[in-house]
């Protein structure tokens, strides 16, 4: 291949590779983008589960830089640098605050390399110190990104970025894995959920700060007094769990919440579900919300970050006030006492997904700006 043809090299510097959203949407790119066009490498902190070899079945090879004691840390700097220096890359496309900071870093000793910044969060709480970092260390970037229009908005009227450099490219989901009846059944089984039991869901990562599965819980005890018996599956890990679980011991709802822990595919659980509920405190997009939406589950979600925007101000799926257990308990019941209702939402959340949040929409979007910036 001569020098003019070579594929372009793109350095994609991230915080961790386990199983979050952003390396999601990576594997989605590694398993989309034309592999003659394009070579790729990650560098993070860490990484575990199944995701890293996925991404190295797909070509991409993934090095462990170490946890940084500050993103400002020289030596973990000089660590990427390293790296990035012997691959020579083109582009450098940095996500999460940590990998932000690596893109910047590298790029700044790496003048002629163009260099992406997203920002995959809903950054609510940061504090104007983390505001003013987010803004300097994106001077170096050429294209910062913004997963939802709300993110976006974050960025130049917070984080003060030139509205030249802002890009707004929606998060995306690829198609949900076929759960066949026979795994269908395991699955209720190992849940001992019995076959007529009504089921609401809800997925993530169980830090109640943030995804509020306590206003959850509580929103169920309601529902169990009006008469209403569903149990609610909560599948994710996290250091939470414990105390959510004496909650709802204390409600009596101890036979009725169901904590499936961390799996590695959350989505073969969207089938046991009536419906999805996620009433989180804040949230950049809510790719959990398409998930459901894309496995035709209806949705219930409270109305905070870029999850109106995801569900069409309410067209797609049912918004409801944060930190409310009572306006969630009356979501839920309405719905579940409306067959009708349910259906047509959920075919309204299938819609919605499919046409704005698809994983060839978000890779072509991807593919555009990588050569708009390498050319």
């Amino acid at each position: 291949m001569s020098p003019s043809r070579r594929k372009h090299r793109i350095l994609h510097t991230l915080g961790w590779v386990s199983s979050g959203g952003v390396e999601q949407r990576r594997l989605m790119l590694a398993r989309t983008l034309p592999r003659d066009r394009y070579e790729h490498l990650v560098i993070c902190q860490d990484s575990g589960g199944a995701l890293p070899d996925l991404l190295r079945a797909e070509g991409w090879p993934v090095h462990e830089v170490g946890l940084a004691p500050h993103i400002l840390s020289p030596a973990w700097h000089r660590r990427a640098y390293d790296i990035a220096r012997a691959f020579q890359p083109d582009l450098i496309h940095g996500a999460v605050i940590e990998g932000v900071a690596l893109a910047n870093g590298i790029g700044l000793r790496m003048p002629g390399v163009r260099v992406i910044s997203e920002e995959t969060s809903d950054p609510v709480n940061r504090s104007w110190r983390g505001n003013l970092l987010m803004r300097g260390m994106c001077l170096r970037s050429d294209v910062v990104i913004g997963v939802s229009p709300q993110v976006g908005t974050y960025l130049r009227d917070t984080a003060r970025i030139p509205a030249r450099k802002i890009r707004v490219i929606d998060n995306a989901v690829s198609p949900a894995p076929k759960v066949g009846t026979a795994e269908l059944q395991r699955l209720r089984s190992g849940l001992s959920l019995a076959e007529g039991d009504i089921v609401i869901g809800s997925v993530g990562r169980v830090l109640d700060s943030h995804k509020r599965f306590s206003d959850l819980i509580r929103a169920v005890g309601l529902l169990r007094k009006q008469g209403l018996a569903a149990k609610l599956l909560i599948v994710g890990g996290g250091r939470d769990r414990a105390m959510l679980e004496i909650l709802a011991a204390d409600l009596g709802l101890a036979e009725t919440v169901i904590f499936a822990g961390y799996q590695g595919e959350a989505r073969r659980f969207y089938p046991l579900m009536d419906l999805f509920v996620l009433a989180s405190a804040h949230a950049a997009f809510g790719l959990v919300l398409v998930e459901a939406m894309l496995a035709g589950v209806p949705v219930v979600a409270t109305r905070v970050g870029g999850m109106p925007y995801v569900l069409d101000e309410g067209k797609a799926g049912v918004l409801v006030p944060p930190y409310a257990p009572g306006a969630l308990a009356e979501a839920i019941g309405t719905l579940l006492r409306d067959d009708r209702s349910r259906k047509m939402l959920a075919a309204a959340g299938r819609q919605r997904a499919e046409q704005a949040f698809s994983a060839d929409r978000y890779c072509s979007e991807l593919d555009a700006l990588y050569q708009g910036l390498v050319r």
